[in-house]
């Protein structure tokens, strides 16, 4: 009896146990307090998710791409939320874009966000996300406030020192932050980083001196590629180039152009683990001709102009028309690229307003004076072109004895580009017997100097255009110029380069960018097209006086992009991938954590939801609490069935 007494006590104990064990195992108790406190329930929460499925996540591996992955992850995050929680979902790619805002969570939220969650060719902007993520959060009322970053951290993308100060604003304590990395590997890859047009003057039938920057972003192993240069869609030159790793390598090419007008170029590599970066958009504008207008004060007046241009104009390169001062009004200079004043000892006043318009809207100007200048007129015109000031006349024309020589020529101007090799740049003895003297303004650059460091040739900047002024007229009483080779590549290039900057080459964005560009004198009717491979928009023009401003937004392609004017080509915008996604540079964890306070970093192997949860109360161990019930379930069931037994033989 005093057996069967223990044993009835000891069956109290194991079933009081139990039942105690099952209860605890539903209150799913944890081992520590976690974030949420001890006694905490499970209560409404606002959750940020920024995705960065930037340009860099297009990478591919033998697993897969790197976009895949993170939409994996973000499918395993699903399990971490509940009905009642808010959710808002962000794109950290330059400029951050909201994918969902303040929704509450549903089963159909993932997958309405996986439909817009595609490849793209953007930079991502991590600091700019969480920015956005924490003050969004710091104007939430639920206790409850997470933010969750699905990366590959880039680190170029995350500026530790720009967001540190928002995360220890009072207003963002209690919001949580999580992380999960999606890594990279060590992959073959080469980038083009960029492409540099060497020449700043382009010709037909020229040299085109092209610089191409490659990167191997392999850590550890030697990489080979063929690299192109497509000019127009056809493929003009090719070189193979190996490449150290982690090796910025300069490619040089040197293409002779056959075409004119716009001219759209590409360097392309053969295809590795990142396809987004193997091509490098860059354009170019050659003048199919450089159309000029010269006046000259009469029919009587002897120039060497003409002369000196004409195997440019028989080439087809100058179309040059002359006239005499008195017709210059018949003119529409809005249809020449330069206007040449040559022989005028004084310039009208309303022939230099036209003349300041002109430039101003991109045209170029050249101005050689008369024989006997009226002093105040080109004082006039010399500080409205802001060329400098007239001092005096310097020497005597027709008189030998005295003379001053050509030197100190600014030859890497563009305008002396190529015109002798690197080792003989020198000119042969130029005799000036007379000249004017002029004090340069501060923003004159002179480009050919004389013996007493006084200027030849003068250049002045107007906004879009530019003012040569040559200080000696082109005649033998005066200089020797005009019997001297010189003097023909000077005043061909001279010409060539005034007229050639009233278009709008070379421009060049950036995926997800915005770019304004200027068109002056286009005429009605203004209807404006950007259109690219894939892409074609309207473009709506803002109009100030005769100058249109054409912007371009959020350019979501790399491609040559057309600018046209009722189907006529007057422009190209080049838009090119950001180098900075092609490198191989991460957060490390323990960067990451230092980076941002605090953050919970999850792995994207385990269960999320789980991680999270463990996160938010501590690890539970209610599991642990029921096989602990079931043993002593088992245990409860041998002692009261051996029990049961003994009762039986005391029975009996």
């Amino acid at each position: 009896m005093r057996n069967l007494r223990i044993r009835q006590l000891l069956l109290l104990i194991l079933r009081t146990a139990i039942i105690l064990l099952i209860v605890l195992a539903f209150a799913r108790p944890t081992l520590d307090s976690g974030q949420a406190g001890l006694l905490s329930e499970r209560s409404e929460v606002e959750a940020v998710i920024v995705l960065d499925n930037s340009l860099s996540m297009n990478e591919v591996k033998l697993t897969g791409s790197l976009l895949e992955q993170l939409r994996q992850s973000f499918i395993s995050l699903e399990s971490a939320f509940q009905p009642g929680d808010r959710i808002s979902i962000l794109q950290s790619t330059s400029s951050p874009e909201w994918l969902v805002q303040d929704e509450s969570f549903q089963p159909g939220l993932w997958e309405r966000v996986l439909q817009r969650l595609q490849t793209n060719y953007l930079k991502s902007d991590l600091t700019n996300a969480i920015d956005m993520a924490t003050r969004k959060l710091q104007r939430s009322r639920l206790s409850g406030r997470e933010i969750y970053i699905l990366s590959d951290f880039q680190a170029s993308a995350l500026a530790p020192a720009d967001i540190e100060p928002l995360l220890n604003e009072p207003s963002s304590e209690g919001i949580r932050y999580f992380a999960m990395r999606i890594a990279h590997t060590a992959v073959d890859n080469i980038s083009v980083d960029s492409v540099e047009v060497k020449n700043r003057l382009v010709e037909v039938n020229q040299p085109l001196q092209l610089q191409v920057f490659l990167t191997n972003q392999h850590s550890d192993k030697h990489l080979a590629t063929l690299t192109s240069v497509l000019l127009n869609g056809n493929r003009v030159a090719q070189k193979n180039v190996n490449l150290a790793p982690g090796q910025l390598t300069e490619v040089p090419f040197n293409i002779t152009l056959t075409d004119n007008g716009f001219i759209k170029g590409e360097i392309e590599i053969e295809s590795d683990a990142l396809q987004e970066d193997n091509r490098r958009y860059f354009n170019i504008y050659v003048p199919e001709r450089i159309r000029s207008l010269h006046i000259v004060p009469d029919k009587a007046f002897q120039s060497f102009l003409p002369l000196i241009v004409q195997p440019a104009t028989e080439r087809g390169v100058f179309e040059f028309e002359q006239d005499v001062l008195l017709n210059w009004t018949s003119h529409n200079f809005s249809k020449y690229d330069v206007i040449v004043l040559e022989g005028l000892n004084q310039i009208p006043e309303t022939l230099m307003q036209r003349l300041d318009q002109f430039v101003a809207q991109g045209g170029g100007a050249l101005i050689i004076p008369g024989e006997n200048i009226a002093a105040g007129s080109y004082q006039k015109v010399l500080r409205r072109t802001q060329i400098g000031e007239f001092v005096e006349r310097v020497g005597t024309p027709g008189n030998s004895d005295q003379f001053l020589t050509v030197q100190n020529v600014l030859w890497n101007h563009a305008i002396f580009e190529g015109l002798f090799e690197d080792k003989k740049k020198q000119v042969s003895p130029i005799e000036v017997f007379a000249a004017y003297k002029l004090r340069t303004a501060g923003s004159a650059v002179t480009l050919v100097g004389l013996s007493d460091r006084s200027p030849l040739l003068i250049q002045s900047n107007q906004q879009k255009g530019t003012v040569l002024f040559l200080t000696t007229p082109l005649n033998p009483r005066w200089t020797q110029l005009p019997f001297k080779g010189f003097v023909v590549p000077l005043m061909y290039r001279a010409i060539y380069y005034a007229g050639n900057r009233k278009i709008q080459d070379r421009q060049s964005m950036r995926t997800g960018q915005a770019l304004t560009q200027e068109f002056s004198n286009l005429e009605a009717p203004y209807d404006f097209v950007i259109r690219g491979d894939e892409v074609e928009a309207k473009l709506t023009p803002r109009i100030k006086g005769s100058t249109l401003f054409l912007e371009y937004r959020n350019a979501p392609l790399p491609a040559n992009m057309e600018i046209l004017q009722n189907d006529e080509l007057i422009g190209l915008l080049s838009v090119n991938t950001w180098p900075e996604e092609s490198r191989a540079d991460f957060l490390s964890p323990e960067e990451l954590t230092k980076a941002v306070s605090g953050i919970t970093l999850l792995s994207v192997d385990g269960i999320v939801g789980e991680q999270v949860q463990n996160s938010r109360f501590g690890q539970e161990f209610w599991k642990q609490l029921l096989i602990l019930a079931l043993v002593l379930l088992l245990v409860e069931m041998l002692v009261a069935r051996t029990g049961y037994k003994n009762e039986q033989a005391l029975a009996t």
